[in-house]
């Protein structure tokens, strides 16, 4: 049977920085590059039937420094975009609280599937899309397949929702870490969530250069 690799893209300067990136096209920072290369190294070998990413460049470029120059080729989807966070891209939560204080205290005090940043989507919209991305999916290549998908963190909390056939409620409580690996394998008697947010090509190479 087949598995999913999901990957989260390599790490932006706004990332580095703290600021919401959403619907922002940031590109990768060198770290991030070297990040995916890392990845690329881990991969390395694995034959995929289908690479999606979002079609956001940051993600777009991720997936194909993974697969290399003769690797499969990268089909984008914008239903795997990051959540639009409206007028809070490009801050710190910090300017977050600072320009919209009375805003964002509203919006946190809200159920966790209504939050949503002004102008912005909230995680029922995110998992709206995601599902539409899944179900074609799932009907081009089955259970049989490994598909490689590289996209952000709130379209890979949503789409281990949809392969694992979890309850919304659960889309918040997930941790989503830049360059991470997370596995889901298919199985006669159902999904098997295998690897959660693995950075272990990360840490392997930082102790290397502590050395």
């Amino acid at each position: 049977m087949g598995s999913w690799y999901l990957v989260r893209h390599g790490e932006t300067e706004w990332n580095a920085a703290g600021r919401i990136q959403g619907r922002a096209d940031v590109p990768l920072s060198e770290r991030g590059r070297l990040q995916m290369r890392l990845l690329a190294g881990r991969l390395a070998g694995r034959e995929f039937s289908a690479v999606y990413a979002s079609d956001l460049s940051r993600a777009v470029e991720s997936a194909r420094v993974i697969v290399g120059e003769a690797g499969s080729p990268v089909r984008t989807d914008a239903d795997l975009r990051e959540f639009c966070y409206g007028e809070w891209e490009g801050l710190t939560l910090e300017e977050v609280k600072a320009r919209h204080g009375d805003t964002f205290a509203e919006r946190l005090g809200r159920d966790e599937n209504a939050f949503a940043a002004p102008g912005g989507e909230d995680s029922t919209e995110v998992l709206r899309r995601v599902r539409r991305f899944y179900a074609k999916t799932v009907e081009e290549h089955g259970d049989s397949a490994d598909l490689l998908v590289v996209a952000h963190g709130g379209s890979i909390r949503a789409l281990l929702v949809c392969l694992l056939g979890l309850a919304d409620e659960f889309f918040w409580r997930f941790r989503v870490d830049c360059a991470s690996l997370s596995t889901i394998a298919s199985h006669p008697s159902g999904r098997v969530l295998e690897l959660w947010n693995d950075t272990v090509h990360i840490q392997t190479a930082a102790r290397e250069e502590d050395k």
